[in-house]
């Protein structure tokens, strides 16, 4: 029977030769699953901030959401935007414009809170926006330009072709000038980040 064919007008024999050809189809076994991230490639989250593309590794996002409000803090690094409410918790919402010295390309309100979690320590970045999950191959990433905050403190992990900067989450969840609570001292100062 051809594709066009009336199914009406099909003889038994031509019904059956239908048949058998799905139920060959269906009993096929499945393909095997595609590895998610090949070993040689970075699954992550790209947001953008300032006019620029940023992304984290989607092993230390622990969500991205709208902005919820923000409470200030005083007597806080500069970078420290406020806190905001989390699953019940409270995080420090950080501003990277602030803690990379990003030159600023355009005038833009952060409207994305982006949640970075590690073995104890938790904090969300601003972001002017989500952009969504990508992929880039280890191999395609330039060293970046030397010399940037994020550079200098080890926060940069490369930068894709698409001028994408991928962040070290492991490395910013790690350091302990960023971290903020009672009692943190405040670490961010000139002599230790010029």
């Amino acid at each position: 029977m051809s594709a066009g064919a009336d199914p009406d007008r099909a003889t038994p024999e031509q019904r059956q030769a239908v048949l058998r050809a799905r139920r060959a189809l269906l009993a096929r076994p499945p393909a095997p699953p595609e590895e998610a991230v090949p070993g040689d490639a970075l699954e992550v989250l790209g947001f953008e901030v300032a006019g620029e593309r940023y992304a984290v590794e989607t092993r230390w996002v622990a969500q991205a959401l709208v902005l919820p409000p923000l409470t200030p803090l005083p007597g806080v690094p500069a970078h420290v935007a406020g806190i905001a409410a989390f699953r019940g918790r409270v995080v420090a919402a950080l501003d990277l414009r602030l803690l990379l010295q990003v030159q600023l390309a355009r005038l833009t309100e952060p409207s994305a809170l982006v949640v970075l979690q590690g073995v104890g320590m938790e904090f969300g970045l601003l972001a002017d926006a989500v952009l969504g999950v990508e992929r880039y191959a280890r191999t395609a990433l330039s060293p970046g330009a030397s010399g940037g905050a994020a550079t200098r403190r080890g926060y940069l992990l490369g930068v894709a072709p698409d001028r994408t900067a991928l962040l070290d989450g492991a490395r910013l969840l790690g350091d302990p000038a960023l971290v903020v609570g009672a009692g943190a001292p405040n670490r961010m100062n000139e002599e230790n980040y010029p």
